[in-house]
């Protein structure tokens, strides 16, 4: 799946409720310093991180940060239009995509090269914990 229809049908599912401050600072999982453009984001910028399987068996990571998190990286990303963003971890570079437009919605999809079990684990390393349900928001 490419990274546009990724984010296509993600703009259009509806909203999850904000996140608890109890469930923010709950990280269960040990974390590594993640930096996007140059910049430390920490896990509790991070709302959500998980794995997704495409449809070539390849797994990426999606990244959604939190509406703070997003105006700070669309100001990175509009400095770097026409540039790689360089997304790593502790110090070990997951990506480098070329930005065509500033990263508005505060989503970044790392592309897939990780198998499911790696995957979920770097998406936790990441944000500390294990992903959003679903259904978190709704009633």
């Amino acid at each position: 799946m490419s990274r546009f229809l990724a984010l296509a049908l993600i703009a259009a599912m509806p909203m999850a409720a904000p996140l608890t401050v109890a469930y923010a600072a709950t990280l269960p999982f040990a974390t590594g310093k993640l930096t996007i453009g140059g910049a430390a984001f920490t896990p509790a910028e991070v709302m959500d991180a998980r794995a997704l399987p495409d449809i070539n068996g390849k797994v990426g990571i999606m990244l959604t940060l939190t509406p703070d998190a997003a105006k700070r990286l669309e100001g990175i990303s509009g400095a770097l239009v026409g540039k790689p963003l360089l997304i790593a971890l502790d110090g070990k570079t997951l990506a480098a995509e070329l930005v065509r437009k500033p990263i508005r919605d505060g989503v970044i999809e790392l592309p897939g090269r990780w198998s499911l079990t790696d995957g979920e684990a770097l998406a936790r390393r990441i944000s500390g914990r294990d992903p959003l349900p679903d259904d978190l928001g709704s009633e």
